[in-house]
């Protein structure tokens, strides 16, 4: 099947979960750059007062999102990879972004069917690794959940006028939720180039006994690409359950893009 056919059962899905998706706040008079992290095949919105400008003919991963004042709406966009993101729309007369780094784990499901190869049994297929759009909803609601409860900070990195925080670490079903928090004491805009979560067991000092695990994040919420000077920005990293032996830490590391500036906290 086309990809056109699964378009309109997937929009009417994530039209009816509305209240959970990212709001964009936009207007007539400036344009809100979206960069996705692969080039767009298409994008539907659900009033016209709404449009996605990005290149037809010749894909690209930049689109420039406009809007007139009226009703709120939603907007589906789909990557030329199958994966489908959904926003909430606003029309507002002052914007508070004007340009947005779409993360990848921040798609709410994928639009294309997967394929099969006809010499597995059921039993030799691996489950794919793409994100279901049940699952990304729970882990946004979750996420919501976690983020908005007052808890004590648990550990805290400062360095070069930057402050990384580690506000909570909860359990849910099959996944461990990991609420950061980044400040920006600085003069200077931190651009975030990549934040990784590791588990590390031993002494780094002990080649031999020291491992470093990699936690592989299912889902992020909220994830700053920008920590404007002054401003603190808290979010969420979902990753598979596990827990921390006696010798086990978990550490955080967050790095500037165009910048040196590295934060590496160890819980």
């Amino acid at each position: 099947m086309k990809l056109v056919q699964y378009l309109p059962i997937l929009f009417l899905s994530v039209a009816m979960a509305n209240a959970q998706m990212d709001t964009l706040y936009v207007n007539d008079t400036h344009v809100l750059s979206m960069i996705f992290p692969r080039p767009i095949s298409r994008a539907v919105t659900g009033h016209s007062n709404y449009t996605l400008g990005y290149n037809q003919e010749t894909p690209e991963r930049v689109g420039l999102l406009q809007g007139n004042r009226g009703d709120d709406s939603n907007m589906l966009v789909v990557t030329e990879d199958g994966l489908a993101y959904s926003y909430y729309l606003v029309y507002r007369k002052q914007l508070e972004e004007s340009h947005r780094f779409v993360a990848i784990n921040e798609a709410i499901g994928h639009v294309l069917p997967e394929k099969h190869n006809d010499d597995m049994t059921q039993k030799e297929k691996v489950r794919s690794p793409r994100i279901r759009l049940w699952d990304s909803l729970q882990y946004r609601k979750a996420s919501r959940y976690f983020l908005e409860q007052n808890t004590s900070m648990l550990k805290a990195k400062r360095r070069d006028g930057m402050v990384l925080r580690l506000r909570d670490v909860s359990y849910f079903g099959q996944e461990t939720y990991i609420v950061l928090e980044i400040e920006n004491r600085s003069d200077i805009d931190f651009e975030v180039d990549f934040v990784q979560l590791f588990r590390a067991h031993g002494n780094p000092r002990k080649k031999s006994s020291y491992q470093k695990l990699t936690l592989e994040p299912l889902y992020s919420y909220k994830g700053p690409s920008m920590v404007k000077v002054g401003t603190v920005e808290r979010f969420v990293y979902v990753v598979p359950k596990f827990t921390l032996t006696g010798k086990e830490r978990l550490m955080i590391e967050i790095e500037e893009k165009r910048g040196r500036r590295k934060l590496l906290l160890k819980g």
